[in-house]
């Protein structure tokens, strides 16, 4: 696989069907072997996220890799195949935290966002799901795989510069938002 310059799109040098250096972008999404007619499709991929919430404290991750290493980060990550969206966001949060499905009490649907996400001179498009999880209290957590550290920060102080990617910024604030709204209302 390489890469169009500038935006760094994924392209195909060679059919992975009949294995002629054959293939054409049909779309931004999409690629047609010349030869054998082979039409191939990078789709979005779906990731999930939680916004964990205890009191006036939302969890942030600090990532370990890259990209975006060393930066705040919601805990989640790609949905696996054959997974659902809810299930793939408990694995997430024992892989990252050592949470227990018992911990995450209370999982609901918050929003969804597109994303960009850069790894290894490819970017893939996301589409982001979040969730919010209110615990009531504060679980021991043991940050792995991917996270370096975790960090409580107070939602009044949340440092938006320092967070990882525009769909986790987008949906933290949408998450204050709709807090701020329902304490008005």
């Amino acid at each position: 696989m390489g890469t169009q310059s500038g935006d760094r799109t994924p392209t195909l040098d060679f059919c992975p069907h009949c294995g002629e250096p054959a293939f054409e972008a049909v779309s931004e999404k999409s690629w047609r072997c010349a030869r054998c007619g082979f039409l191939w499709f990078q789709n979005t991929a779906a990731a999930v996220a939680a916004i964990i919430v205890h009191g006036d404290d939302i969890l942030f991750t600090v990532r370990a890799g890259e990209p975006q290493a060393g930066r705040l980060d919601l805990p989640g990550g790609f949905v696996d195949n054959d997974e659902t969206a809810e299930a793939s966001l408990l694995r997430e949060l024992h892989e990252e935290l050592g949470m227990q499905a018992e911990q995450a009490d209370g999982v609901g649907y918050l929003t969804s966002f597109p994303n960009t996400y850069p790894y290894a001179g490819v970017v893939y498009k996301t589409l982001d799901l979040f969730y919010l999880i209110e615990l009531r209290q504060r679980p021991s957590l043991q940050p792995a795989d991917d996270v370096a550290d975790v960090r409580w920060i107070d939602r009044r102080a949340v440092p938006f510069d320092d967070i990882a990617f525009d769909s986790v910024r987008r949906a933290v604030k949408h998450y204050l938002d709709k807090r701020e709204g329902e304490a008005e209302g």
